[in-house]
């Protein structure tokens, strides 16, 4: 009877186990392919969200020097009466020969070129921080933006993952118990045939 119990027992012992591992292999794959899809899509989201904010980054600093460029050409430049150019070109002329202005008008010109100067130092400090404002703002809005893709793209995979790696789990589990079960109706299966195999070796009485 132990004999037909272990024999069948290893059989359908086998079986089990054969169908757990044939189903190990299936997990294992998907396991990996979703490994793999998780750290593209994570290498995807970091790289186009870098590459976003460098763009704004390059974006802002080239607009701010076009419009230093711009506020520096109306405020300091030209060479017109009146101008900057103009007024420091009558300076230069009056501290190198003593001629072409009066003091007074010196002076004047002095502290006109010193008020333009302020003007302009004072326009190109609002206009960084202005740009710098709107660039942490945008800056922000980039990163929630990825936040929110990385909540709808990347944890559904990351949950795939998660639920194939516990299934890996519990079939590992169930595969060491039906290899215990199988190596446990091999032994019975062995014990009983030593029990039913006659002695030879025995003498006669």
């Amino acid at each position: 009877m132990g004999f037909l119990l272990g024999a069948y027992g290893k059989l359908a012992a086998g079986s089990r186990y054969r169908s757990l591992q044939a189903r190990m292999m299936r997990i294992q794959s998907r396991l990996r392919r979703a490994t793999r899809d998780v750290a593209n899509m994570e290498k995807m989201l970091d790289r186009n969200m870098k590459a976003e904010l460098q763009s704004l980054t390059t974006g802002s600093n080239a607009t701010k020097s076009m419009y230093q460029g711009i506020m520096q050409s109306a405020v300091l430049g030209g060479t017109g009466e009146g101008s900057v150019g103009y007024m420091q070109q009558k300076l230069s002329e009056y501290y190198s020969t003593g001629s072409g202005l009066t003091k007074e008008e010196a002076t004047q010109y002095s502290n006109a070129i010193s008020q333009a100067t302020a003007n302009y130092n004072t326009s190109v400090s609002q206009m960084t921080a202005w740009f710098d404002s709107n660039v942490a703002m945008t800056k922000q809005q980039i990163e929630e933006k990825y936040e929110m893709l990385r909540d709808t793209m990347l944890e559904p995979l990351k949950d795939e993952e998660d639920s194939l790696q516990l299934e890996k789990d519990t079939l590992e589990s169930q595969i060491q118990v039906a290899k215990a079960d199988y190596e446990a109706c091999q032994k019975m299966e062995q014990a009983d045939v030593k029990m039913l195999t006659p002695n030879y070796t025995g003498g006669q009485g």
